[in-house]
C-alpha cells in the first residue's frame, strides 16, 4: 500500500489509535525550525503555536486556494510539511459552539463557531482570570473607559461577578462573547498568550484541537477538519527527521539531521518513513 493510500485509509477510518495523529503544516516559507517570535502574536490564535491539519488535503488547500488566490497553482516555495506531533490525549479539545441555524447536515467546519474567534474567547477567559490587570487594561481600550473604573471591573469579572458596561450586564462570558478578547497592544496581546498558553501546559495539555471553519481551506477538497495548535516547537518533528534522544529540548525539525524535508505541493504524494521516534 502506497504512503498516500495509507493517509487516506487513516483519513476515511476516523479512528484512533497509539500512535500520534498525522499532521501537515502548510507554508510558503523555508525553515528549520518553528519558533516564538515576537512578529508571530499578531492574532491570538495563530500566536499560541504552530497550526496543524489531520487531513493533507486541507494543508494543501491552504497553499494552492488561500496563499495563491484564485490562480490555483503552486505558488513559488509553497510546501505541506508532514509532521510528528503529540498523541490525541495531549490536546485540549476548543470550545465551538454549533450556530442555531445549523442543521444536522451542515457539515461541522460550517455549524461551528469560527476556529479563530473560538480559540481567542478560551484563551482570554483563562489568561483574564488568570491576571485580572491585564482585563483591566483590555476593558479600558476596548470600551474606552476611565482606568481605575476599568481595573475595579476587571477584577470582579475575573472572579466571576457580572458587572454593569455601558448600560449592559456581563459576565465575563458574556463580555468575550460580545466583545471578543484580543488586546489592542503588542505588549498585552503577547502577555494573554503567554498567560494562556502556560496555564494550558501546567494542566499538562501540549496544545489545543479545533476544527478547521476556513471556507477557503475547507470548501476544497478537504474531509476532516480536525486541526491542531502546538504550544512548544519542541514538540514538533518532521515525519522524516531521525530523532535523537539528545536534542529533547530543540526546535529543530530534524533533530540531529542536517537539512529540512518538506514535500512540495502539486506532485501527488508523500514519501514514506516506516519508523521514528515520538518526541514527547
Amino acid at each position: 500500500m502506497s504512503w498516500r493510500d495509507r493517509i487516506a485509509k487513516i483519513i476515511a477510518s476516523g479512528g484512533r489509535s497509539d500512535l500520534p495523529p498525522p499532521a501537515y503544516h502548510a507554508t510558503k516559507e523555508n525553515f528549520s525550525a518553528f519558533r516564538h517570535t515576537p512578529d508571530t502574536y499578531t492574532t491570538v490564535d495563530r500566536s499560541l503555536g504552530p497550526h496543524f491539519a489531520k487531513d493533507p488535503a486541507l494543508s494543501n488547500s491552504f497553499v494552492m486556494k488561500y496563499l495563491n488566490g484564485p490562480t490555483n497553482e503552486a505558488v513559488e516555495g509553497g510546501r505541506v510539511i508532514p509532521a510528528v506531533i503529540p498523541h490525541e490525549s495531549k490536546f485540549l479539545d476548543v470550545p465551538q459552539p454549533r450556530y442555531q441555524w445549523a442543521t444536522a447536515d451542515t457539515p461541522a467546519w460550517k455549524a461551528a463557531q469560527t476556529d479563530q474567534r473560538a480559540i481567542e474567547i478560551a484563551a482570554s477567559k483563562l489568561a483574564y482570570q488568570r491576571d485580572p490587570a491585564l482585563l483591566g487594561r483590555y476593558l479600558a481600550e476596548s470600551r474606552r473607559l476611565p482606568p481605575d473604573e476599568a481595573a475595579r471591573l476587571g477584577a470582579e469579572m475575573s472572579q466571576g461577578k457580572t458587572v454593569r458596561i455601558q448600560d449592559r450586564d456581563y459576565d465575563l462570558d458574556s463580555f468575550l462573547n460580545n466583545f471578543g478578547g484580543q488586546p489592542y497592544n503588542d505588549a498585552d496581546r503577547k502577555a494573554l498568550v503567554d498567560a494562556a498558553r502556560s496555564a494550558w501546559q501546567d494542566q499538562g495539555y501540549a496544545g489545543l484541537r479545533y476544527i478547521n471553519t476556513s471556507p477557503q481551506e475547507m470548501a476544497f477538497g478537504a474531509k476532516d477538519p480536525t486541526s491542531y495548535v502546538v504550544f512548544d516547537p519542541k514538540n514538533v518533528r518532521s515525519r522524516f527527521a531521525k530523532f535523537d534522544p539528545a536534542n529533547v529540548s530543540s526546535g529543530d525539525l530534524l533533530g540531529s539531521v542536517a537539512a529540512l524535508s518538506t514535500v512540495p505541493i502539486g506532485i501527488g504524494a508523500f514519501t514514506a518513513q516506516d519508523s521514528y521516534e515520538v518526541p514527547r
